[in-house]
């Protein structure tokens, strides 16, 4: 015991001594690390404190206390110091950086140092390997092995790889084979070659070994690093041989020539091209076609060429060469040659001096001409001749042979022309040289026309002679024809000395030239020769001559002293002596004078004195005027000389006007003119008088002088123009012309027209209203121009008044309608209607005749009256009258005047219906009886009397309680199309409420009815969507919050049997286009419109609610039908409900039967007192948003029933609607006060109408 206390105390000591003593250790120590080139490395170090000082060393090299290490910007110290981490890191690990590194700690009080060693390896993982250093295209690497080898061997090459690599072979079964392997080292970076060696023997044929590497860092890798090698064995083909031409065998030119190379064996099997080895290439042979195919199952390679054979194939070697991995291996090649010999030519034969396929040579006559012909070359050598028109010649000497192209022959042969006879002999015939290839039968030929010069044989004239008469002006013709020679020759024209243009024209046919000439004969050619010349090239002129004889009139004729001719004097106060004289004409001319008047008539009355004619050709003749008057004045003067020649003698003259001093005088006008009102008024007025100027002066009817200052009026010389004429511009217009010898006026009556107008009339207006039995005289007074008393007629009621019992009376202008006694049927509107050709008018005068008062009794509602009682209402009964005199009016009920003092029960209100106080024959009255707070005491017979001093009028009216309405009458159809009928119809009394109407309908075929609704104020509905050419039954009846009225009586219509055409076109509706910009404008502007009704809608809702909650705390149940909201539903058809024509809203429904039409049901309570009234309402909330969007109208009120929507406040049961689909025992219920648009949601909705 004491000794085990003894060793726990000890124990304990050295527990408590160890601890209170400082010692230091490494809490994580370095550790060897191999990692990646490029990686990030860190090697742990962490002490426990305390700690002397830490440093970390690479190779024994210390790199300080700084944990930045500043001088190895990749290395650092990192981590906790104050934890005593010190980790090393090391950034993208580089092969500098391996090594030895060691974290050392300096002693700390009595713990020694410390020093921990890691090893820092660089790995780089190795990425290729490679096959006898090939580039791997693929996985597989194919190595050949010619099968004559003693041994193969098979390199393997990993590179780039620390540490290096290790490499193994293996076979297709997985057996591993051995190989020698060798690294090599280059700056730290290993490569590996591991070298396979094979025996060649066809059981290694198509084997595969894979070369697999071993690295460390491709450990845990799923891509292993292996390529494949496939071993082929490699054999010879055998010669090639060349198919399809055998030498020395001639090839024609341009045939289809197919050589075939055929090589067998060898693996793998030859690869076959051919080569072309051109003439003088130095045995240089170009590749044309390396494209064979191989056929493995005949063991073959075959490489076909075909070409088009041509001259530059003649004598060209085609080669043949075969090659496969074996041949290549070793460096050698088989091949084979053929030859081609072809047969071409010549492609083209030449005259010299011939450069086009068939040419012209000219040749001179009697000068010789040598030919040469050379041909191309050609293979043989082709045979030559000349041929003339296609008949052999024998050339001049021995044709020359020479090489060709290709290794052909050209040929020259030589012809001479024009030695043996003459070369006129040779015009126009051909002369050809024609080649031909001995083996080919290829013919080439080519022709030159001779076109032999020689000269012409004559010449001679034609078109005038010496007995032709040629006049001055005259058009002479000549033609001249130079017969034979070639070319024909050219010939020209001269007269005189002047060379003159001409047609000429080459006939080559009849083998002349000819020329025409064409001139004119002037004066001045007279006895010129003409001639003309003719001259075929290279040869002496040739011509022919005439002697040209013109006839001509005298180039000058003229009166002496004619001035004075444009000067004469009345009254011979003037010389009345002339003498007119002519130049020279050939012949010489005879002179003659004439005198012309103003009417175109011809008068020789001139006195001749004397004739006389000179040796030059000049003749003169004088002459004395007749008695000069104003008759002479204008008139024509004549000197005329003439030729006596045949056929006709010719003639010149010369004209002069004889102008005498005389006043003015006027020509024939119109001394009346009618111009229409309004118009244009234009008149012009031609003076003559001599000497001029003539001043003209335009007066007014009121004797006042008419200038241009005026607005409408226009005046020049003696022109006067007058715009919008005017009845009081009519009147006598005078015209004054003034020269220096006198004046003259004459006068112009202007008769304006104008339409007819009524200025005046008399009737008989209400105001004085006629008696019956007095005397009527209706009176219109005219104005018109012309007038016409036959085309003014009087009419009533657009018939003309008979003369009977009226009497037409016309005095001046005024026209009147008399009748002595004058009765109501006379009463009306008379029209006075007046014409002429100007136009019509007309004028209504009124005649009213008085008559007793006469009550409207046409329609039944002015007849009954109806009015709830003890309800504190008013009923209203109505009295139309008509009266003239204007009548008094008295309301009665039973017989007794009632008491219609200001604060009585009885208020009157009297209404004068004024259609036109001038005009309208009768005069309405409508007269309201008021009877305030109606009870059931106020019911009875009321009586309206009327009274003038003509006559007394009753009619009564009965005051009921609210009653069934009277059925509608005068039911009939106005129109009728192929499917639809237009139905008219006159309301009956309303019984006191507002009434609609229904319209039943049936094919005459079925027994059941559809119906349509239709509402209030409507007289008249179409029908529509009926059937073609069917019998259709209509009926009548009204409806109010009362009751039904019965049916009217049925009416039978049937729709038409024919669809009318068209009477437009079609329209062709294509969209329309906008711009982006405008439709985002439109977006934008719909999207504030929403924004603005949205917040518009929300401001009405929530007064609309606070309005609801007033009315609630002060409404009443109403007790009486007519304040209680019904609900009277039937079925619609959609298409009919929701866009109405304005002239046809209405509903239209389904078919049922009559049973199912009972009285209209009232629900127990009213729809203003409804539950749940605080609440959102959304018929309320609808019938605001509809109120809002459609203009409201005095249309009934709609309400749309949405089928199979469940409701807590609505409880409408409709009636029975087919088809019966639906559970009607609740209908959810939205209002549309005011119709609806087309973007509404009507689906599945009924209608119902609030009454």
């Amino acid at each position: 015991m004491p000794l085990s206390l003894l060793i726990q105390l000890l124990i304990i000591y050295s527990i408590l001594y160890f601890s209170s003593s400082e010692n230091q250790y490494y809490r994580i120590q370095p550790h060897d690390i191999s990692a990646l080139i490029g990686s990030n490395i860190t090697i742990p170090c962490v002490i426990a404190l305390p700690h002397g000082d830490i440093q970390w060393t690479k190779d024994g090299l210390a790199l300080g206390y700084d944990r930045q290490l500043p001088a190895f910007p990749s290395w650092s110290i990192i981590g906790d110091e104050s934890r005593g981490e010190y980790n090393f890191l090391i950034q993208s690990l580089k092969l500098e950086d391996e090594g030895i590194f060691a974290c050392e700690v300096s002693p700390y009080k009595d713990a020694p140092a410390l020093k921990q060693v890691a090893h820092v390896r660089t790995l780089i993982e190795p990425q290729r390997v490679q096959i006898n250093n090939q580039p791997l295209w693929n996985e597989t690497t194919i190595v050949m092995i010619r099968y004559d080898e003693t041994i193969h061997q098979i390199n393997c090459e990993v590179d780039a790889a620390r540490p290096a690599a290790h490499i193994k072979w293996f076979n297709e079964t997985g057996q591993e084979f051995p190989a020698t392997s060798r690294t090599y080292t280059q700056n730290r970076i290993f490569s590996t070659t591991s070298t396979l060696t094979l025996v060649p023997s066809l059981s290694l044929n198509n084997k595969r070994f894979t070369c697999h590497v071993h690295h460390e860092t491709l450990l845990g890798k799923m891509d292993r690093l292996f390529t494949t090698v496939e071993i082929q064995i490699t054999s010879p083909p055998s010669l090639p041989t060349i198919h399809g031409y055998t030498p020395p065998h001639l090839l024609i030119n341009a045939s289809y020539l197919t050589l075939s190379c055929l090589s067998y064996g060898g693996y793998p099997l030859g690869r076959l091209s051919w080569y072309r080895l051109e003439r003088g290439d130095n045995k240089q042979f170009h590749l044309i076609d390396n494209s064979s195919i191989s056929y493995p199952q005949q063991n073959m390679t075959v490489n076909n060429i075909s070409m088009i054979v041509t001259p530059s194939d003649n004598n060209v070697t085609f080669l043949c060469q075969v090659t496969n991995a074996y041949l290549s291996s070793i460096g050698q090649t088989l091949q084979t040659d053929v030859t081609l010999r072809v047969a071409f030519g010549p492609s083209s034969v030449h005259i010299r001096d011939n450069r086009n396929q068939i040419n012209i040579t000219t040749l001179i006559d009697g000068t010789p001409r040598q030919f040469q012909c050379r041909t191309a070359s050609s293979n043989p050598r082709p045979i030559v001749n000349w041929k003339l028109n296609g008949q052999v010649l024998s050339p001049d000497i021995d044709p020359i042979e020479e090489p060709g192209e290709f290794a052909g022959k050209i040929v020259q042969i030589t012809k001479t022309l024009g030695l043996d006879k003459s070369l006129r002999e040779y015009h126009g015939k051909i002369l050809s040289c024609e080649a031909r290839n001995p083996e080919t039968g290829h013919i080439v030929t080519d022709s030159t026309q001779l076109n032999v010069i020689y000269d012409a044989i004559s010449i001679e004239m034609y078109g005038i002679s010496q007995n032709k008469l040629i006049k001055a002006g005259d058009t002479v013709t000549a033609e001249c024809i130079l017969t034979g020679g070639h070319p024909l020759g050219k010939i020209i024209w001269y007269k005189g000395g002047e060379l003159l243009q001409s047609d000429y024209i080459m006939e080559s046919t009849g083998n002349y030239a000819t020329s025409r000439v064409q001139f004119t004969v002037s004066v001045s050619d007279n006895n010129l020769p003409l001639t003309c010349k003719g001259q075929v090239e290279n040869f002496p002129q040739k011509f022919a001559s005439f002697v040209l004889n013109v006839t001509f009139l005298p180039a000058e004729i003229s009166i002496v002293e004619n001035e004075l001719l444009s000067n004469l004097s009345m009254n011979n106060e003037g010389p009345r002596e002339f003498e007119c004289r002519s130049s020279k004409s050939n012949p010489p001319a005879q002179l003659k004078i004439t005198r012309q008047s103003n009417d175109g008539q011809k008068y020789a009355d001139v006195q001749y004195k004397t004739l006389t004619s000179d040796t030059t050709g000049v003749n003169s003749i004088k002459f004395m005027l007749p008695q000069i008057d104003r008759s002479l004045h204008g008139n024509l003067l004549t000197c005329e000389a003439i030729l006596d020649i045949s056929p006709a003698p010719l003639t010149k003259q010369i004209t002069y006007v004889l102008n005498v001093n005389h006043k003015p005088y006027f020509r024939d006008f119109y001394t009346l003119i009618e111009v229409k009102e309004n118009q244009w008024f234009n008149i012009t007025l031609e003076a003559t008088g001599y000497p001029m100027p003539i001043t003209y002066q335009w007066f007014h009817p009121s004797g006042r002088q008419l200038m241009n200052d005026e607005l409408n009026i226009f005046v020049n010389q003696g022109q006067l123009a007058v715009t919008n004429i005017q009845r009081s511009d009519s009147g006598t217009y005078r015209c004054a012309a003034s020269n220096l010898v006198g004046s003259t006026q004459v006068n112009v009556t202007l008769n304006v027209l104008y339409g007819p107008s009524i200025s005046r009339t008399q009737g008989y207006a209400v105001t004085e209203a006629l008696m019956p039995g007095s005397s009527a005289i209706l009176l219109c007074v005219i104005n018109s121009n012309p007038m016409n008393i036959s085309n003014i007629r009087w009419l009533k009621d657009n018939q003309e008044v008979s003369t009977d019992l009226w009497e037409k009376r016309i005095e001046g202008n005024e026209t009147a309608l008399i009748r002595k006694s004058v009765q109501r049927d006379d009463a009306g509107q008379y029209v006075c209607e007046v014409e002429n050709q100007l136009g019509s008018t007309r004028a209504t005068l009124p005649l009213v005749i008085q008559y007793a008062p006469e009550i409207d009794r046409t329609n039944p509602s002015r007849n009954k009256a109806a009015a709830d009682a003890d309800r504190f209402l008013t009923a209203e009964l109505h009295c139309q009258v008509s009266a003239i005199p204007k009548p008094t009016i008295v309301w009665m009920k039973n017989n007794l005047p009632l008491s219609l003092t200001a604060s009585s029960k009885y208020q009157t209100k009297f209404q004068e219906h004024l259609f036109n106080s001038s005009f309208s024959p009768n005069q309405t009255y409508e007269t309201t009886l008021y009877i305030m707070n109606i009870t059931k005491s106020d019911y009875g017979v009321y009586q309206c009397k009327v009274e003038n001093k003509l006559g007394i009028d009753v009619s009564e009216i009965i005051l009921t309680g609210l009653t069934i309405p009277d059925p509608p009458s005068q039911v009939h159809v106005v129109n009728s199309t192929h499917s639809s009928l237009l139905i008219s119809w006159t309301p009956g009394f309303d019984g006191g409420s507002s009434q609609t109407f229904q319209l039943r309908y049936r094919i005459s075929s079925d027994t059941s009815y559809a119906y349509v609704f239709i509402p209030a104020g409507f007289q008249s509905y179409a029908l529509k969507n009926l059937r073609f050419g069917s019998e259709y039954h209509l009926s009548l009846r009204s409806n109010n919050s009362h009751h039904l009225s019965e049916w009217t009586d049925d009416i039978i219509q049937s729709t038409a049997s024919f669809v009318p055409t068209s009477l437009f076109h079609s329209i062709d509706l294509s969209p329309i286009k906008y711009s982006y910009t405008f439709l985002i404008i439109i977006t934008l502007i719909g999207l504030l419109i929403i924004f603005i009704n949205i917040i518009l809608i929300s401001f009405f809702l929530v007064k609309r609610r606070r309005v609801h909650a007033t009315s609630d705390n002060s409404s009443t149940t109403g007790t009486n039908e007519t304040e209680t909201n019904t609900v009277d539903i039937f079925q619609p058809i959609p298409s009919n409900f929701f866009l109405p024509p304005p002239s046809q809203i209405a509903n239209t429904y389904q078919k049922y039967d009559d049973d199912d039409i009972q009285r209209p049901f009232v629900p127990t309570y009213s729809i203003v007192n409804m539950p749940n009234r605080g609440k959102f309402n959304p018929s309320a909330f609808f019938s605001f948003i509809s109120s809002v969007f459609f203009p409201v109208d005095s249309s009934p009120t709609y309400g749309v029933i949405k089928k199979d929507r469940l409701s807590t406040y609505d409880n409408f049961r409709p009636h029975q609607f087919y088809p019966n689909i639906h559970d009607n025992n609740h209908i959810s219920y939205r209002s549309f006060r005011d119709g609806t648009s087309s973007s509404t949601d009507m689906r599945e909705c009924v209608r119902a109408e609030l009454v």
